[in-house]
């Protein structure tokens, strides 16, 4: 092949390889013309779908409640303090005028850190169109901006004519997390010289005058936790301001060092719940010395999570395991949020007691309430403490009041009605007056307390009284006896060597 001829190939292969090239590269425009819009298309989808969180299961969930009727949710809060729902009453059936809330069954807990299926609520009365709000403290959130969806089931009670009904409702419960941050902690150092049992009732006596800064005006945004964050239950015994000293009861388990934080959350935080932090029931009320008119009494009562066993008396009726000896026990004993015993009519003393004696000793008794100046009498005497049911009219032990002439008012205390002369002493300021009357029982001695400082007299007390009882009048009519009203009881467990462990408060951080 000549040069000429040579160069003449390359240069027909080269316009062949360009046309080639051309072609693919028409081809792939082509291409891009016709499929590239629906390609965007795809593009721009996608896009939308990941910001609707389609691709994030969490952020996808519905953030509203539904179901549960006759009730509706009206709001739900999921914090680090549990999971708060707002219940509206709608029509009950058979016409009742309200339902009674008792347990709540979760069988979802996406977005939240639910740990079981069933959880036994602090019962919650619901009238139609009024709202009351359960909370569920294991149901946290620990975080903000986590949407939740719960599938629940909540059950509830109703009295009609033919009996009472149980029953369920199913809904959702749905929200987005909120976060309430601590603003500030003070951590407590509680020691004791043994081990204490489990469960342990430890009380905390804070002067909130020095937190002022961080404590709510009504003490509500006050809560008692671990170092790793676990809410201990609390209940605060007394203070409505933050002035006040105040007095706190917490439930531990076993310990002789233990680091406990009160928690302080933005002044106008409110922690305050009938589950686990809570206060006792009478100081929701405007008035607290007249706790029959309020409404509000025992709202954030969680007596029943701190003590062993606990009684605010609220509402009307007589409560599960109280009974009286009194037949018209209208006129004699009235419970009323609070119950109040009056005299016994003809010399019979009037009993008004807890009967069943299933509390294991050492024990201690303690209860707030008030001796009510009522009109002369000859005499006649109340005794409020332990007693032995069986036999009828057997051995008892507690505080008591003597009214021994028309003006004069005494109290005693004793170990039974043998011992009562030799520990008489005046007590005409206790009169109209507040106090807590606390019982040491250890089943061989009695030990008395008033407003938590030991008196001097202690009585030997050979029968193990296991029962709770409160007697008015008797054996010198034709009227007797002293007037009681009592607001709320407890029993606690006996401290190590009858001692409270040792409070130490540290710095805030």
């Amino acid at each position: 092949m000549s040069f000429k001829r040579f160069f003449k190939y390359l240069e027909y292969s080269s316009k062949l390889s360009f046309l080639s090239k051309t072609k693919r590269s028409q081809s792939a425009l082509e291409y891009m013309m016709t499929y590239g819009w629906a390609i965007l298309i795809i593009v721009i989808v996608a896009v939308i779908l990941y910001s609707m969180g389609i691709f994030n299961p969490s952020s996808s969930l519905t953030t509203t409640s539904s179901g549960f009727s006759p009730f509706t949710i009206s709001s739900t809060i999921c914090n680090p303090a549990g999971l708060y729902v707002a219940i509206i009453g709608g029509g009950l059936p058979d016409t009742a005028t309200s339902a009674i809330i008792s347990k709540i069954y979760i069988t979802s807990n996406t977005g939240t850190t639910a740990l079981t299926k069933e959880y036994n609520l602090t019962p919650i009365t619901v009238y139609p169109g009024k709202t009351a709000t359960i909370l569920i403290p294991t149901v946290a959130c620990n975080s903000a901006g986590i949407k939740y969806s719960l599938s629940a089931k909540l059950q509830y009670g109703y009295s009609t004519p033919a009996g009472s009904i149980v029953t369920n409702s199913t809904g959702t419960i749905a929200g987005t997390s909120s976060s309430q941050p601590i603003v500030k902690y003070l951590p407590l150092t509680i020691t004791s010289s043994t081990a204490t049992p489990s469960p342990f009732q430890q009380m905390a006596v804070i002067n909130m005058d020095n937190y002022k800064s961080y404590a709510a005006s009504n003490l509500s945004n006050i809560e008692f936790t671990y170092p790793n964050g676990t809410i201990i239950p609390s209940w605060r015994e007394n203070g409505t301001n933050n002035t006040q000293t105040v007095v706190y009861w917490l439930r531990l388990g076993s310990f002789t060092t233990e680091t406990v934080e009160m928690d302080f959350f933005s002044t106008s935080t409110n922690v305050l719940n009938s589950v686990n932090t809570g206060e006792a029931p009478q100081l929701t009320c405007s008035n607290p010395s007249d706790t029959a008119q309020c409404s509000t009494y025992g709202e954030y009562d969680n007596g029943n999570a701190v003590f062993n066993y606990y009684q605010n008396f609220k509402g009307s009726s007589y409560p599960a395991g109280w009974t009286t000896n009194y037949s018209d026990t209208a006129k004699y004993v009235q419970v009323h949020n609070g119950f109040t015993i009056d005299y016994s009519p003809n010399g019979v003393g009037v009993e008004f007691y807890y009967n069943k004696e299933n509390f294991s000793l050492p024990d201690v008794l303690d209860w707030n309430g008030n001796y009510i100046s009522n009109p002369a009498r000859y005499c006649g005497w109340t005794i409020l403490g332990w007693y032995n049911i069986t036999p009828k009219y057997g051995s008892s032990a507690g505080w008591a009041q003597w009214q021994n002439s028309p003006t004069s008012w005494e109290y005693y205390q004793y170990g039974n009605v043998s011992q009562a002369a030799q520990d008489f002493y005046n007590s005409t300021a206790l009169i109209g007056g507040t106090d807590v009357f606390s019982l040491i029982n250890t089943g061989a001695k009695m030990s008395y307390l008033l407003n938590y400082t030991p008196e001097l007299n202690v009585n030997p007390e050979s029968i193990p009284l296991k029962a709770i009882l409160f007697r008015n009048g008797g054996g010198c009519g034709p009227v007797s006896g002293s007037e009681v009203n009592v607001t709320w009881l407890d029993t606690r467990t006996y401290p190590p060597n009858g001692n409270m462990p040792l409070v130490t408060i540290g710095s805030l951080s």
